[in-house]
C-alpha cells in the first residue's frame, strides 16, 4: 500500500474504542444507540464498517458507500491498513509459545538484514514493541536498515520493523509470512472474509480510498493492489516469496524496499470490522501484547504487538491504521474483553472514529491527542 510518511503514518495502526453509549451486558455485545452516518458526512467520509464486541460477542454494520453508487456493507473489505500489526503480532506470539520463536535472541541470527553491527541486536521483542530504533518507511534504494538508537531503549514507530518480523516468521517456518498469519491467527479467530488480496478472477466487494473531501482516489486502495498483484506470478499474493514481492516491485520500476512490496504485512490486510473484532477476542490468548515494553509518552506505552493506555484505574488496548485515503482504530478495554472497531475509506476517517471513541466510553483517551496530526 502506497503510505505518506506524515505523522498519521508513522503512527499508522493505533487508538481504540467503542460505539454505544451504553456499555452492555458481559457476554453480549451490546446494541448501538447512533449511527456513524452524520458523522461520516461532516467529515467528507463515503463509508465506514464498525463492529461493538463483547467478548466473542459480535455487533457489525457498514454505513454509506464503499465508492459512489456502491453501499457498504458488513460484508464489503476495507482496508486494515496498521491494523495489520497486531495480527502479524498474535502469529509471532503463537510461533513463541511453540518455541519457535525467543523474543530476545537476535534476529539477525536468523536473517542477514543489515550491515550495521549495532542493528544486529534487535530482537523480536525490540520489533514487537517498536523500540527497535528503525524508521517506519525507506524510499531510497541505496539505504540500509539501521536503528537511531540502541535497541530496547526508546519508542520509534516501525513499519520496516513488523516487516521484518514477517521475514522471521518465514525463516523459521519455511513458509510465506502471510501462509502463516492465515493458519494461525485469520482461519482459528473465524475472520471468514479477511485476507492479504484477492485473485483476479475473484474479486470482493471492496471500499475504495477517498480523499479529505471526499473525492475517489482512482489509483489508491483496490486499484494499487491490483496494479500490484499484476506486476507478480500468477498465483494468489499470500504465497509470494521475498523474490516474488522483489520482482514484481522492479516489474513497476520501484526498488526492492518493504514499502513497494506486496503483500505487505505491516499495512496490507484486507478486513471487515466484524472480522477484526473476532480477532481481538482471539488475541486475548497472548497475554505478552498487553504487556508494557516501551514508554511512548504519559500514560501510554507500548506491548508486544499494540499500544496501551493506563489511567484512572483503567487498561485500553489500541492501534490505528493509515494508509493513502484511509483512517482505522480499534479500542479494547482489557478488563472487560469489550470495544470497537471503526474501518473507514476516508482520510477524515479519524474524526469519525475519534467521536466513536470518546461517545462510547464516556471519556477521553490520551491516544487519541497523541495521534493528532
Amino acid at each position: 500500500m502506497t503510505m505518506t510518511t506524515t505523522r498519521r503514518t508513522l503512527l499508522i495502526g493505533a487508538t481504540a474504542g467503542a460505539m454505544a453509549s451504553g456499555t452492555g451486558a458481559i457476554g453480549r455485545a451490546p446494541s448501538p444507540s447512533f449511527r456513524l452516518r452524520p458523522w461520516l458526512a461532516l467529515a467528507s467520509v463515503p463509508g465506514a464498517s464498525w463492529a461493538l464486541f463483547d467478548g466473542a460477542s459480535v455487533t457489525a454494520q457498514a454505513e454509506g458507500d464503499a465508492r459512489a453508487g456502491t453501499p457498504a456493507t458488513p460484508d464489503t473489505l476495507f482496508e486494515a491498513a496498521s491494523l495489520s500489526k497486531p495480527v502479524l503480532a498474535a502469529a509471532v506470539h503463537d510461533l513463541v509459545r511453540e518455541g519457535r520463536i525467543d523474543l530476545d535472541e537476535p534476529v539477525a541470527r536468523h536473517i542477514d538484514f543489515t550491515r550495521d553491527a549495532a542493528t544486529r541486536a534487535i530482537t523480536p521483542r525490540h520489533l514487537l514493541s517498536h523500540a527497535s530504533g528503525l524508521p517506519n518507511w525507506r524510499t531510497d534504494a541505496g539505504s540500509d536498515l539501521v536503528s537511531r538508537f540502541a535497541p530496547g531503549s526508546a519508542f520509534r514507530y516501525s513499519g520496516e520493523g513488523f516487516v521484518l518480523l514477517g521475514r522471521l516468521v518465514e525463516a523459521v517456518t519455511g513458509r510465506t509470512a502471510a501462509e502463516v498469519v492465515r493458519a494461525r491467527v485469520l482461519v482459528p479467530a473465524g475472520m471468514t472474509r479477511s485476507g492479504y488480496g484477492w485473485t483476479a478472477e475473484r474479486t470482493p466487494a471492496v471500499a475504495w480510498a477517498h480523499d479529505a473531501d471526499g473525492d475517489l482516489l482512482p489509483d489508491a486502495g483496490p486499484a494499487h493492489f491490483e496494479a500490484q498483484r499484476a506486476a507478480g506470478p500468477r498465483r494468489p499474493v499470500e504465497t509470494w516469496t521475498r523474490s516474488d514481492q522483489i520482482a514484481a516491485a522492479a516489474a513497476l520500476g520501484k526498488p526492492p524496499l518493504p514499502i513497494f512490496m506486496t503483500p505487505n504485512m505491516a499495512a496490507g490486510l484486507w478486513t471487515t470490522a466484524g472480522d477484526y473484532a473476532r480477532f481481538l477476542h482471539f488475541a486475548r490468548a497472548y497475554p505478552a501484547m498487553d504487556a508494557p515494553a516501551v514508554t511512548v509518552a504519559g500514560d501510554l506505552s507500548w506491548g508486544l504487538g499494540w499500544g496501551l493506555e493506563r489511567s484512572g484505574g483503567r487498561r485500553f488496548a489500541w492501534h490505528w491504521g493509515s494508509n493513502d485515503g484511509v483512517a482505522n482504530l480499534f479500542v479494547l478495554d482489557l478488563d472487560r474483553g469489550a470495544g470497537l472497531v471503526v474501518l473507514t475509506n476516508g482520510t477524515g476517517g479519524q474524526r469519525v472514529y475519534a467521536r466513536a471513541a470518546r461517545v462510547h466510553f464516556a471519556r477521553e483517551f490520551d491516544a487519541l491527542t497523541w495521534l493528532q496530526p
